[in-house]
């Protein structure tokens, strides 16, 4: 082409520009009248060009089209070696959500299927489908307590991570079985459903675990996705924590119709679209920046009858905390939450978040692209209901580096970040 011909030198020090650069600039703003080039200099710490319109000189900026031609550069470099080097379901994700190519999750099937947990997983089903012995529960690898057993949530859950379906023949059976009348084993008063008390019932749970997958037209998951939306608008009257809770036994109880919102909240929001137009999504953004100005959050029990339930709270508890601040066991809350408001779609909408995802890419710039920072959280490589996010079998060597890069990824391109 003509214009990548036309190239102007700079001084000793300084770098080269074509006229596409000037291009560039006029298509940012079409009304700027391109007059006779004075000079172009190129800086290494800050592009410019001076113009010259209606005889005075325009001094116009383009340092932020170069940035986001460099960033866009760095990250085709990362995407490139995890393609190369990550695991097959990362391979998988990332072809799938980042640059949201057509592959076949059979292309990578045989692969995944050798991750030993996968292995595991897949022998709790039983032959009519369920996964496990109950339905909220279940760790990756087993952990040796009293309490663990296998469950259809966690199975459901790290399968959906892995890359795996809804039309694959082991979820499609699996998640069907969910739909059968006794559903819902191992059930407590954990699921009932009392809003007013911070019980939001078992149907909240379901419809995440269907959301995982992209389901969400049944009438039951629109009406949870409904009642996410009451429970948040219902927080936003409160001006403080105070206001939401009593003291009960020494311990911080719900005042009731007071509740926070669950962690399953906001998985429902995340994972479904119906609900998606610019007024629900301001509605939102709305919500959710109340909500962290209210953090930080206090432990709050459910009070139910004499009893006192542990909540599905939102972590972290400080939801505007600086990352520069975070310690080893901020890291694995903090990827797991800004993920879901990632892909909510508002976190260029709330100023907090808006902040922390600048950080985030400032840690990513300065590691070249990598996310380079290794937190010691066991949470990362152990999955449950709520922990797990390492698609890689182990953190050997740069293993944990891919994870988290990985997820860095997932966080820009569903907050609009890179395209």
């Amino acid at each position: 082409m003509i214009a990548d011909s036309l190239r102007h030198e700079g001084p000793a020090g300084t770098d080269t520009v074509t006229i596409n650069t000037v291009l560039e600039l006029h298509m940012i703003n079409p009304k700027a009248i391109l007059a006779p080039m004075v000079s172009i200099a190129v800086n290494r710490r800050f592009t410019a060009v001076l113009f010259k319109q209606h005889g005075r000189e325009q001094l116009a900026r383009v340092s932020g089209v170069t940035k986001r031609r460099d960033e866009v550069n760095l990250f085709e470099k990362v995407i490139e070696e995890l393609l190369k080097n990550a695991c097959p379901a990362i391979k998988y994700r990332i072809n799938k959500e980042v640059l949201c190519k057509q592959n076949s999750f059979e292309t990578y099937q045989p692969e995944i299927l050798e991750d030993k947990r996968v292995q595991y997983v897949l022998s709790w089903q039983g032959s009519d489908g369920y996964f496990g012995e109950v339905f909220h529960g279940g760790w990756i690898p087993r952990e040796e307590r009293k309490y663990s057993a296998t469950g259809a949530e966690s199975a459901l859950r790290f399968l959906s991570e892995m890359g795996f379906p809804k039309d694959n023949r082991i979820v499609s059976e699996g998640l069907n079985a969910l739909t059968a009348s006794g559903w819902n084993r191992g059930k407590s008063c954990w699921n009932m459903y009392d809003p007013e008390l911070g019980l939001f019932g078992d149907d909240i749970i379901r419809a995440v675990v269907f959301a995982y997958f992209g389901m969400e037209e049944h009438e039951s998951i629109k009406q949870e996705i409904q009642r996410a939306f009451d429970c948040l608008e219902r927080v936003n009257r409160a001006n403080a924590v105070s206001e939401v809770i009593e003291i009960y036994r020494g311990k911080n109880v719900h005042k009731p119709g007071f509740a926070l919102p669950w962690s399953y909240h906001l998985k429902l929001l995340a994972f479904t679209e119906s609900w998606k137009d610019p007024n629900n999504l301001q509605r939102l953004a709305e919500y959710i920046e109340h909500l962290i100005g209210l953090s930080p959050f206090p432990d709050i029990y459910i009070k139910y009858k004499s009893q006192l339930i542990a909540p599905a709270a939102i972590f972290p508890k400080d939801l505007k905390k600086s990352l520069k601040d975070f310690g080893d066991k901020d890291w694995f809350w903090w990827f797991h939450t800004f993920e879901l408001f990632a892909r909510m779609g508002i976190v260029l909408k709330v100023p907090a978040l808006k902040s922390q995802l600048a950080e985030l890419k400032d840690i990513l710039s300065q590691g070249d692209g990598f996310f380079r920072i290794k937190p010691k959280d066991y949470c990362f490589a152990k999955w449950s209901v709520y922990t797990g996010l390492a698609l890689e079998e182990d953190w050997k060597k740069n293993k944990w580096m891919y994870d988290l890069t990985f997820r860095s990824l997932l966080i820009l391109k569903y907050s609009e970040e890179i395209s």
